[in-house]
């Protein structure tokens, strides 16, 4: 029997795999606090509890816990959750603990906790793999309604004066089935990295969409005036993800763009 499933704030990634799962005849409980998202939920069979309602029910059960840090609760998840005993728990993090390193990065990596978001996923990460966590380092997520595409359409989106370091993403489908493989076979305690396999600079995302929408190229600003995950050159390297068995459907931006940009069209 399928044990039932525990998604700890269900944003843009979480949701997506919860329809999938609740719609296929799985249990799934899930905390939410966007009315919206509650009744997208809600009309797939999910069920949408208080987050204490929510890791009552957490024995037995896999847990994936997306609440960000600034949330302030990540203590009291990792003491209530070391009590209840989950059959498997993941915690979402982020390549950003990364900060200013450069050139290949994997879970062998050191950190950087300069920047205050570092700092907090850290903490984060220090609470949870002692309880038998895994955790997955994510990259740049993307996908239907929530890509470059939709800022360069908008005309807000900028690139850097030089082009830009590399950066890597993933496509949230991608991710889901990375949290799925992670949850069936990742060891507890271990930490991995996800990422597609080709990063690209701004200007080569910025070359790829303004020729496929037939759009003019963004305006170029300083380097400094972008948010500092755009500011960095690095390639996040998923190899021990992909030992695991996880292949990513969409390899690099082309495909995931592609994708998610069909989707969109679909409604």
């Amino acid at each position: 029997m399928t044990a039932p499933l525990v998604l700890l704030g269900c944003g843009y990634t979480l949701t997506r795999w919860a329809l999938v799962e609740a719609r296929s005849g799985r249990e799934v409980i899930a905390t939410t606090r966007e009315a919206s998202r509650r009744a997208l939920l809600e009309g797939a069979g999910v069920r949408v509890l208080s987050l204490d309602d929510a890791l009552s029910r957490a024995g037995d059960a896999h847990v994936v816990d997306s609440v960000p840090p600034d949330a302030g609760l990540d203590a009291h998840f990792a003491q209530v959750l070391s009590r209840a005993r989950p059959a498997r728990l993941v915690y979402l993090s982020s390549t950003g603990v990364y900060g200013a390193a450069r050139g290949r990065v994997d879970e062998t990596t050191p950190v950087d906790p300069t920047s205050a978001s570092a700092r907090g996923r850290l903490e984060a990460e220090a609470r949870f793999l002692p309880v038998g966590a895994s955790v997955l380092r994510i990259a740049g997520i993307y996908g239907p309604g929530r890509n470059t595409a939709g800022r360069m359409k908008a005309g807000t989106l900028r690139i850097p004066e030089s082009g830009g370091g590399r950066v890597s993403r993933v496509h949230v489908d991608d991710l889901v089935e990375a949290v799925r493989v992670v949850l069936e076979r990742g060891a507890p305690g271990e930490v991995y990295c996800v990422a597609d396999r080709r990063p690209a600079t701004q200007e080569e995302t910025a070359v790829w969409l303004s020729e496929h929408l037939g759009l003019p190229m963004p305006p170029r600003v300083p380097l400094e005036s972008l948010h500092e995950s755009l500011r960095g050159d690095r390639s996040i390297v998923a190899a021990k993800l992909e030992a695991l068995g996880w292949t990513p459907r969409y390899p690099d931006f082309t495909t995931g763009f592609v994708a998610a940009l069909e989707e969109e069209a679909r409604g």
